[in-house]
């Protein structure tokens, strides 16, 4: 086949995708976020984090001026968000994911802040993945003179105990942890890798480095049980999947190799250039196969037909259809072609024979980011997919091409851009999915309470979160009393 016409590069407009996101910031969400009311404190961390990257500092490379110099978020509603954030923490560790979960303080009363015991039965509804986020958020909405307070009311030790307690005996993690009158704790959820990453992650941004008995130490979990449940997950074809006897998936290899990287991750590394961790590189008993399957998950887009105008079908099997068995040879598909029309736009799948998703180019491409080969991401047609084909005329980026944008895929679209080394863009950290400037937060916020200040270490929340709680009752509750808060 001919060649066609070189295509002039398209441009990431950044002054159109703030616009999308300070409309998500400052109005409603559309009523189709409802069924994600649970997971208020991810919607956030989604709209904070892109707004982040996309406004880097004027210091860091690849700043342009399409970068606004007024705060999109003004520092009183930073200090208003933070507060926030700070109301979903939990007296026994961890953080409510929404707050609807959000029990009034005499719920708590009854808790025994040590081991996070509880005589009232439903009390505490903290969980991982809410965890998580709210950390990523407190960072994220630091400001410069605050970076080192940015955990400032994080109970650091109950947390990381809370967090132990999720670990199983097999050594995954689960997402909940519940108190069973006669039975001891429950740990719920299933078997998920986005639990150990999430574990990893947070152990990192809360550890430090204290050793037994020294100030700030906290018992640790169980590295060498998660590393071997993770390891035993890859899949006969390389990939990783909840178990060896599942279907290998991208965003679970992501979070596979993530967590791995992030379990021997020195306390202070700020750079897109991956750590060699020994974990990673020599725990994977088979990586050239890990990699060779990801780098398969890219494909070839192809362009839909027109419409036909006698069928009324809206099924979603046609829409499926549409990415991957159109062509007359499957050779169609193959990125070993020639350089011509058909790598104009490379789209990357989760699972094989799936169809293009935004947030797998950023799953796959972080995944290899991390393993230390993002050049094996076909980036040229892959960027042009994600900004031809996905990025939405509002602002944002959809699921499916021609769809409306949602948060997560317009966060994670830009992640994917970030972790190539989008111009314009924030420095992207790929294990943590923040900028790097926001892990060098995490890494002063986390020094600051290792040192132990106050209400940081012994777990009382910030005073405003403390107004808000007690505002609803009048009075102090007794397990704030017993903490010295």
């Amino acid at each position: 086949m001919a060649d066609t016409p070189e295509q002039p590069e398209p441009v990431l407009d950044i002054a159109r995708h703030l616009k999308y996101w300070k409309m998500c910031l400052q109005a409603p969400l559309p009523n189709h976020y409802l069924s994600n009311e649970g997971n208020r404190m991810a919607l956030a961390y989604f709209i904070i984090n892109s707004i982040r990257i996309l406004t880097p500092p004027a210091a860091d490379e690849g700043a342009t001026a399409q970068t606004t110099t007024t705060p999109l978020i003004p520092p009183e509603n930073c200090r208003k968000l933070r507060q926030w954030v700070l109301s979903h923490q939990q007296p026994g560790g961890g953080f409510a994911a929404t707050s609807s979960l959000v029990f009034p303080v005499e719920g708590y009363e009854q808790w025994e802040p040590e081991t996070g015991a509880q005589e009232v039965e439903g009390a505490g509804l903290a969980n991982l993945p809410g965890t998580l986020f709210a950390l990523q958020l407190l960072a994220l909405l630091a400001d410069e003179d605050g970076e080192a307070g940015a955990f400032a009311g994080v109970d650091r030790v109950q947390t990381l105990r809370w967090l132990r307690r999720l670990q199983r005996e097999d050594g995954s993690f689960g997402e909940v942890l519940r108190q069973l009158p006669g039975h001891g704790w429950f740990i719920g959820g299933g078997y998920d890798m986005r639990y150990c990453y999430i574990a990893a992650s947070v152990r990192w941004m809360l550890r430090g480095g204290p050793r037994e008995g020294e100030p700030g130490w906290v018992e640790d979990f169980d590295t060498e049980a998660l590393a071997s449940y993770i390891l035993r997950s890859q899949t006969y074809d390389g990939g990783f999947a909840g178990s060896s006897q599942e279907e290998p998936h991208a965003g679970y290899a992501y979070c596979a190799i993530s967590a791995l990287s992030l379990l021997d991750r020195p306390l202070t590394t700020t750079t897109t250039t991956p750590h060699h961790s020994e974990i990673l590189h020599a725990g994977i008993r088979n990586k050239p196969s890990l990699i060779h399957w990801l780098a398969s998950r890219q494909f070839v887009y192809l362009e839909p037909p027109p419409p036909n105008p006698n069928s009324d079908s809206d099924s979603d099997s046609e829409e499926e259809e549409v990415n991957f068995l159109l062509p007359s040879h499957p050779a169609d598909l193959s990125l070993s072609s020639p350089p011509n029309h058909r790598r104009l736009h490379v789209a990357c799948n989760g699972r094989c024979n799936k169809v293009a998703d935004t947030c797998y180019t950023w799953w796959v491409g972080g995944a290899l980011a991390n393993l230390g080969h993002r050049e094996l991401l076909d980036w040229p047609p892959s960027r042009r997919f994600l900004l031809e084909k996905m990025a939405h005329r509002i602002g944002g980026f959809s699921k499916h091409p021609g769809g409306p944008p949602d948060v997560y895929h317009a966060c994670f679209g830009l992640t994917a851009l970030a972790v190539m080394g989008e111009s314009g863009l924030s420095e992207l950290d790929g294990a943590l999915a923040v900028p790097v400037r926001t892990v060098r937060v995490i890494e002063k916020a986390r020094a600051a309470l290792v040192v132990g200040n106050g209400k940081g270490e012994s777990g009382g929340l910030v005073e405003g979160a403390l107004e808000m709680g007690l505002a609803m009752r009048g009075t102090k509750p007794a397990w704030l009393s017993a903490v010295g808060g």
